[in-house]
């Protein structure tokens, strides 16, 4: 095999397993593109990853692993405007077999409450799920994005101040798109008050 064999095959990985449409996180097999978004954004938050795996169909968590020295458990769940993915969705599906164009492709405009409170709802989501596994010592709650308008010098200024509710959960983390300009994916540790 050439290496233009090689290029041809990773190439069709990628394009057979991406979203085409705010897909920097998503993978069609959900447990890879999980370990991979949590993996990266939790590198990114400048914690030491080991031996991160998917629990596959066990779950909650999505994966477990050791961070920064303790064991924990890692949920991922990704922010998105889902009316918006789907009308977006539909418009290049609509483009792509021929047909009748719908409406074009779309992006939902971020405003400070729309994230805020979107951001408080998965927490809530997330904070009762009963965990198998463990015992656990942190339970971190990973949260990808790839919505259009919400840049890392916006949600900056939009997260500063801003506190959230949790009870078992531990850490929560958003990590952005890659941003050339930040040299990565921009990852913000929400502030958390953890209630009993």
């Amino acid at each position: 095999m050439s290496d233009e064999d090689d290029d041809r095959s990773l190439a069709e990985i990628i394009e057979t397993n991406i979203r085409p449409w705010n897909g920097f996180w998503a993978w069609k097999d959900k447990p890879i593109g999980e370990v991979g978004a949590a993996r990266e954004i939790l590198g990114r938050a400048g914690l030491e990853v080991r031996d991160l795996v998917s629990r596959g169909k066990d779950d909650p968590p999505d994966c477990e692993g050791d961070i920064d020295g303790r064991r924990a458990a890692v949920e991922v769940t990704e922010l998105v405007h889902e009316p918006t993915l789907k009308r977006s969705l539909k418009a290049l599906k609509q483009r792509a077999a021929g047909t009748e164009p719908g409406k074009p492709e779309a992006y939902f405009v971020w405003q400070q409450t729309d994230l805020v409170q979107a951001l408080q709802r998965r927490i809530d989501q997330k904070d009762q799920a009963k965990l198998k596994g463990g015992p656990y010592e942190r339970y971190i709650l990973v949260i990808p994005t790839d919505e259009m308008f919400l840049d890392a010098s916006k949600v900056e200024k939009w997260l500063a101040g801003a506190t959230f509710r949790s009870k078992q959960i531990t850490d929560v983390l958003l990590g952005l798109a890659h941003e050339p300009e930040r040299g990565g994916c921009p990852v913000f540790a929400l502030t958390l008050c953890r209630e009993r």
